[in-house]
């Protein structure tokens, strides 16, 4: 094999694990998404009207063409939604949770059996951040309850800090694969 022929593969290979890390944690402050195509997944992301059961990528404007990813689960039923992320040891750091309302609505939310913190994402049936409630704690009993500002349409739950982590911040766009 010639050295040119060698040193293609080597390219392709670094490339490849470079561009591997960089979706799976978002190290580095780049976006392989052009500003352009953003719009365009906006207005894709929004034609689906069905919500299946299963894990679905998320992403999150957060300014400058730049996109948080993340892999949600659907609560899309009464059942799933009661349940949340309840006694869950565990959430990654790039997981969460995706509530699916049929309506708009202002129902509390609260961590009666949560075991880890969380931050609160309400989202409005537009797909824009109306409000947060950042580093949410645990508790067993006498928990107090947690109201958005606005009425919402989703709410994504996230582990505490995330959002500050990430720079999410209210009037920020959100896109969810549902199909």
């Amino acid at each position: 094999m010639s050295s040119q022929l060698k040193l293609l593969l080597y390219i392709i290979f670094i490339a490849g694990i470079f561009y591997f890390i960089q979706n799976r944690f978002n190290l580095f402050d780049i976006s392989f998404i052009e500003d352009i195509k953003i719009e365009k997944l906006f207005e894709d992301s929004e034609k689906s009207e069905d919500v299946e059961d299963g894990v679905r990528d998320m992403q999150i404007a957060v300014g400058d063409g730049k996109m948080v990813n993340l892999k949600v689960e659907i609560a899309d039923t009464n059942e799933k939604r009661a349940l949340g992320l309840s006694l869950r040891k565990y959430l990654g750091d790039y997981e969460g949770m995706y509530f699916v309302f049929e309506q708009n609505t202002n129902t509390s939310f609260w961590m009666k059996d949560m075991l880890i913190p969380l931050d609160i994402i309400f989202i409005d049936e537009t797909g824009f951040i109306v409000d947060i409630k950042e580093s949410q704690q645990t508790c067993t009993s006498s928990c107090p309850y947690i109201f958005s500002s606005s009425t919402y349409r989703y709410v994504l739950e996230v582990n505490s800090g995330f959002c500050s982590t990430n720079g999410v911040k209210i009037g920020n766009r959100v896109l969810v694969n549902l199909k």
